[in-house]
């Protein structure tokens, strides 16, 4: 889920007593480059990244100007824009937005750019879920824009009356039990909510942390039918949608969700840290009573993330890649640059330094709680191991996962089985795409 580019998925300092840029490479050509973007829903925020690009970073930008493509009306659809102009060879951006679940299809083929000469001197003040979210195979080829670490939200007024302490809470059997003595307190009230067929994020959050693997690469083919990872992560949601202490009605991003989180219908939700953004729209009055905390045990995961992250990478056949990486190291690899995208957009900052800002520490809506479990989950941050076909590979392991949700079977072993057959029939090697 990327939070508020677009609606519909969806990196401290150089040196940290330095809050300018730092040296990158240049070309001739940077210096009146119009930078050209591509990305999906809305270039709103793009835009107002690039405006704070040019009133903080002057020298930098100076006569460049950017220019936003929207790819269609989600990440899916300009995915599909970007690889039909990397394989015909025009309108090929300077910047793409995506998630990191799909960036191993271009980086696999060396279609990225190698970005180390423009962020060498940044990295050493990133955070480590920022650092690990920026390369692929040990190669530095994206630009962190949205981490997604995986943060548990709770009532903390609703959880104190019914005597849980969320640093208990480390298991999933604990989360259930946690459960029973809320809903002794709040007949009506629930830890979360999985629908028939949950988003996709969450099947990601918990695999992503359990040592799951869908291609085995050393051994030229699929295992979702035996990996053990994926199998807990199918049972767990079973299990927990069986436990009573989740409503299975009503899925994330519908209105019967929304009122649920102002209501105290849910009063607990283990989700990725972009939900910091979206809580304060549905429960504006509730700033002080929702708390933070990294996710405990659950599906045999212990951290992870969501989809890795968001991030901005550019081409390798790009003609602006020096400006688009002054834009994009300015922007988010400084403490001035993630400060401005804190207070745009409430995501909290990827830079070390900006992270002890008073503004970062005292959240306006969470206190204290946000920045704490953010930096707890970086410790923990995970990637799940994406191979070149993952986003098909997850559209296919989603079905599979509601399949058998919707079964009477306690056992995954059919809807593992009928997956790893479609994605060997479907996919092949996924490397030799």
């Amino acid at each position: 889920m990327r939070a508020l580019l677009a609606g519909g998925i969806v990196g401290a300092s150089m040196l940290v007593a330095c809050s300018s840029s730092a040296p990158v490479a240049t070309d001739t050509a940077s210096s009146t480059a119009n930078i050209t973007a591509l990305t999906w829903g809305d270039a709103k925020y793009f835009n107002t990244q690039f405006g704070f690009y040019k009133q903080d970073f002057p020298n930098d930008a100076k006569q460049q100007t950017l220019t936003v493509t929207i790819g269609g009306q989600n990440d899916g659809e300009a995915i599909s824009k970007f690889r039909l102009a990397l394989s015909s060879h025009q309108n090929i951006p300077d910047i793409m937005e995506m998630n990191y679940s799909a960036l191993p299809e271009f980086a696999s083929q060396n279609q990225l750019a190698d970005i180390s000469s423009y962020t060498g001197s940044y990295l050493p003040g990133m955070s480590n879920a920022a650092k690990t979210l920026m390369q692929y195979n040990g190669k530095y080829v994206a630009f962190a824009y949205e981490v997604k670490s995986k943060l548990w939200y709770y009532r903390k007024d609703m959880f104190a009356a019914a005597g849980i302490d969320v640093t208990q809470v480390k298991s999933q059997q604990d989360f259930i039990d946690a459960g029973k003595k809320l809903q002794a307190k709040y007949p009506k009230s629930y830890m979360w909510n999985l629908a028939p067929n949950p988003q996709a994020y969450v099947l990601g959050e918990i695999t992503s942390g359990n040592g799951s693997q869908v291609y085995d690469k050393s051994a030229s083919k699929f295992v979702v039918d035996t990996n053990p990872g994926i199998r807990k992560a199918f049972v767990a949601m079973k299990d927990l949608r069986n436990s009573g202490v989740v409503n299975t009605k009503f899925d994330d991003f519908t209105p019967d969700w929304q009122a649920a989180l102002a209501d105290g219908t849910l009063a607990s939700v283990p989700i990725a840290s972009w939900f910091s953004t979206f809580l304060p729209q549905y429960a504006p009055n509730l700033g002080s009573k929702w708390g933070v905390t990294v996710w405990p045990e659950i599906g045999g995961a212990a951290g992870g993330s969501e989809a890795g992250g968001s991030v901005f990478v550019i081409p390798a056949a790009a003609k602006n890649k020096a400006a688009a990486a002054k834009f994009l190291s300015d922007m988010f690899m400084t403490s001035k640059g993630e400060l401005e995208l804190f207070k745009a957009q409430n995501l909290v900052p990827n830079v070390i330094q900006a992270q002890s800002d008073p503004s970062v520490l005292n959240n306006a809506y969470y206190g204290s709680d946000l920045i704490k479990a953010f930096q707890a989950a970086d410790k923990d941050y995970k990637l799940f191991p994406y191979d070149p076909a993952g986003i098909k590979e997850i559209s296919i392991l989603q079905n599979a996962l509601a399949n058998y949700l919707s079964s009477s079977a306690a056992d995954p072993s059919a809807a593992l089985a009928a997956a790893n057959q479609q994605m060997t029939a479907q996919i092949g090697n996924p490397y030799s795409q």
